[in-house]
């Protein structure tokens, strides 16, 4: 029985629960079925080879977990290095993923290093650049002590973007510039930098 005030469904209609939740099987199988597509799509673009495709390939991890649901990945390149002119409020999602490259020092190394002689250390996440059908992103990643990964996947809006050009072609570096905002300068293989410039400037060109 409804509680006071409420409308009960006319004849022939159906009452709606606004709080179904969703069980956790479902949202398991969901992001399963997710990762599974970022990996097919990485793989179309050329990132990964299909031997890599795989839910825990780290790239499609992050991808799958920080990306909006809706997004469309159009360009997927590994970043070597990213600067920015000036701070600025970027859009950003962060998540927390398995460290990765791990491997345990050897006794004499570890003595070395430190008093532990188990001590850890783990190799920081592949940095990534990647465009969507409306935006601009990029990751940093760095090592927590607790054996995880803590990955941050900022964006701009392609609407937000004047252009982009390639700066030094020999060292791959890309800039782009932020419409009332900073220069951004992103470093990836000479091969992909032109890619790049050209992705970033027509998306933005046609925002």
């Amino acid at each position: 029985m409804g509680e006071p005030g409420d409308i009960p469904p006319a004849a022939g209609e159906r009452a709606v629960e606004n709080d179904v939740r969703v069980s956790g099987a479902d949202s398991d199988q969901a992001m399963a079925e997710r990762r599974l597509s970022i990996a097919a799509r990485l793989v179309q673009l050329g990132f990964i080879t299909a031997d890599r495709a795989t839910p825990d390939n780290p790239a499609v991890e992050v991808l799958s977990e920080l990306l909006p649901p809706d997004a469309e990945l159009r360009l997927c390149l590994t970043c070597h290095g990213f600067s920015s002119s000036a701070p600025y409020p970027f859009a950003e999602t962060t998540g927390n993923f398995a460290a990765v490259g791990s491997f345990r020092m050897t006794p004499a190394a570890a003595a070395f290093a430190s008093s532990d002689r188990n001590a850890l250390l783990t190799a920081p996440r592949r940095e990534l650049v990647v465009c969507t059908q409306v935006a601009l992103g990029w990751t940093a990643s760095s090592v927590r002590s607790d054996r995880q990964d803590a990955v941050t996947l900022y964006s701009a809006q392609f609407r937000d973007i004047d252009g982009a050009r390639v700066r030094q072609r020999r060292k791959g570096v890309v800039e782009v510039w932020v419409m009332d905002g900073p220069k951004l300068s992103f470093r990836v293989t000479p091969e992909a930098a032109d890619a790049l410039q050209a992705h970033v400037d027509q998306a933005a060109q046609s925002r």
